[in-house]
């Protein structure tokens, strides 16, 4: 218990730089604007994530943490039962999807609360709206190899961003239901002044950002949590050249390999029309994505 709350008023507390994005077009908008004041309904989500980083072929990332981990939760959506196919489809291509409730494994505790080059931001939507989570820098040139279908290929894109879409949906007894699906935008950048509909319903213009999408539905997949629960999504680490290694290694120009864990927390908060969270919102509705960079020792 005090190992969760220390994460939770870590994830509440936090509100520094960053952002996810998140829009029926899949653009990157940012707003010119006024600020959100808030999503209100009785279907409001908030997802906090983290992105840890630590040096290529981190023994706790690779190891540790599957050991504390369920890795035999993923379904299909619409499949009552897990899918082992969709689980080997994503093994194939280089992800691996772990679950970790109750008590956090103390390392992943001590890496979520790390003060290190912490940035802290929530993201907060309608249950059936979606969510693009950055997975790293982008890829100047990526080069993977797909397996779909038992059936391998070779793709190669310039000027690369690999992202994960998440759209969470509320489901009985209190859990939340959360689907995946793996892009990849790439190619030049054209940059337009476009209408934008946030998530509270309100549109403002803003400043959207296009690339050419490859998305990945034979990918995707589906997990159920609670708020007590954390997903954990990485890379199987081999070759370098599937596509999940590209969504979780980096590599800069006279640096080390980088490694990253992506870690993800939903809670379903409902919130009042007539609660003013624009002027002074509780800390528990602070908007807020946590990222936390740490190095092996």
């Amino acid at each position: 218990m005090c190992r969760w709350l220390a994460v939770l008023l870590t994830l509440t507390v936090a509100a520094l730089g960053g952002c996810v994005s998140g829009n029926k077009d899949r653009s990157t908008a940012r707003s010119s604007g006024p600020p959100m004041t808030g999503v209100v309904g009785d279907d409001v989500i908030y997802v906090d994530v983290a992105v840890i980083e630590r040096t290529f072929g981190d023994a706790f990332l690779n190891q540790e943490l599957w050991t504390e981990a369920d890795e035999e939760i993923v379904y299909v959506e619409g499949e009552p039962a897990v899918s082992l196919e969709r689980r080997r489809a994503l093994e194939k291509n280089g992800f691996r999807v772990g679950q970790v409730g109750g008590l956090l494994p103390s390392k992943l505790q001590d890496l979520l609360t790390s003060q290190r080059s912490c940035q802290a931001r929530r993201t907060q939507l309608h249950a059936g709206h979606e969510t693009v989570l950055s997975c790293g820098p982008p890829w100047p040139q990526c080069r993977y190899r797909l397996v779909h279908d038992d059936r391998s290929a070779t793709a190669e894109m310039d000027q690369a961003q690999c992202e994960l879409k998440v759209v969470p949906s509320l489901a009985d007894e209190g859990h939340i239901r959360l689907r995946f699906t793996p892009l990849l935008k790439h190619g030049e950048t054209k940059t337009a002044f476009v209408p934008v509909h946030d998530a509270d319903g309100q549109f403002h213009w803003g400043r959207a950002e296009n690339q050419t999408e490859e998305e990945y539905p034979w990918l995707d997949w589906t997990l159920t949590v609670v708020p007590n629960e954390y997903v954990v999504v990485g890379a199987y680490v081999d070759k370098g050249d599937t596509l999940g290694e590209q969504f979780f290694l980096t590599r800069e120009e006279g640096h080390p390999w980088i490694q990253r864990l992506l870690v993800l927390r939903a809670t379903h908060m409902p919130t009042p029309a007539n609660e003013n969270v624009g002027r002074c919102p509780p800390l528990a509705l602070r908007a807020s994505l946590l990222t936390v960079r740490g190095r092996s020792e």
